[in-house]
């Protein structure tokens, strides 16, 4: 039994987080061929919140705008929701969470979703604020026969991460609810070192050839894919990357996933191996044996 990727669709163009991936859910949800009565979990993995909500959780928010698990019946399991933050490796933190809970009998699919917005909810470009507005969800269900994600790897830092996302209490006046301060050090070796340490352990336990497989990464910085696999050994044309005209960040991932299988790079791989990386620095890396037709 795998976990495999039944559906990833993406939203762009607003600027509210929480509407931009409550609307790539409910696509999801219908691309894959299912209800919302289906979806066991959601997880929400976006970081900057619509007007700086603190609470309730986003992803009871998102869950109530995609009709999610809204009317209990008797009999019934409630759909479990919550938000998982880790910046740009949430999204793999998700998976990884999401293989523990489809062990259970009766969890069959879980949602995730992302997306990160500046709190002022405006769909234009802010000043220093780095992040492309892009909602995602990704539903993973179980699926007989060896195809699906193995282990997650991770790498970072020893020490205490710097601040990257924040708003200054004593500075803010009567803007904290629109504003947030995005600092980032841009440090790309360090970001490599940690990539390559766990993507190598994710090819490694996943004893897959780097001539069969597709990277599937963030893009951190402008270089940032192409360094990554020239470091792995994997070819430039078996890169995909976020092709945003930003830094998707929580969406990164599934940004670059759906551009690879548009592309048909992942027709010609047995493996899709996914690295995120960002603050802390921190990497982390997932090798996904594709299904096969």
């Amino acid at each position: 039994m795998g976990i495999v990727i039944s559906s990833v669709t993406t939203e762009i163009g607003g600027g509210s987080s929480i509407e931009q991936a409550a609307a790539a859910a409910r696509r999801a949800i219908a691309e894959a061929g299912a209800t919302p009565e289906q979806i066991d979990a959601l997880i929400n993995t976006g970081v900057y919140r619509d007007s700086n909500m603190v609470e309730p959780a986003m992803s009871a928010l998102i869950q109530q705008q995609a009709g999610i698990g809204l009317e209990y019946r008797s009999g019934d399991v409630p759909c479990l929701s919550f938000d998982l933050m880790n910046g740009a490796c949430g999204m793999l933190n998700a998976i990884q969470v999401s293989q523990a809970l489809l062990e259970a009998p009766t969890v069959h699919r879980v949602l995730l979703v992302s997306g990160d917005a500046h709190p002022s909810k405006s769909p234009e470009p802010q000043p220093g604020f780095p992040i492309k507005p892009v909602g995602a969800a990704m539903l993973l269900e179980k699926r007989p026969g060896t195809a699906g994600f193995g282990a997650l790897h991770i790498s970072a830092t020893d020490g205490r991460p710097a601040a990257e996302g924040f708003v200054r209490l004593s500075e803010m006046g009567s803007t904290g609810r629109s504003s947030i301060t995005v600092n980032r050090t841009g440090d790309v070796e360090e970001l490599l070192h940690h990539a390559v340490s766990a993507a190598s352990e994710a090819l490694d336990v996943a004893d897959a050839p780097p001539a069969r497989t597709v990277l599937i990464c963030g893009r951190p910085t402008a270089g940032f894919p192409a360094l990554l696999a020239e470091r792995l050994g994997i070819a430039p044309e078996a890169v995909s990357a976020d092709d945003t005209d930003g830094d998707a960040h929580t969406s990164a991932l599934p940004v670059a996933y759906l551009a690879a299988r548009d592309s048909g790079k992942l027709d010609r791989a047995d493996v899709a191996l996914f690295v995120a990386a960002g603050a802390g620095p921190s990497a982390a890396a997932i090798a996904y044996r594709l299904p096969k037709p």
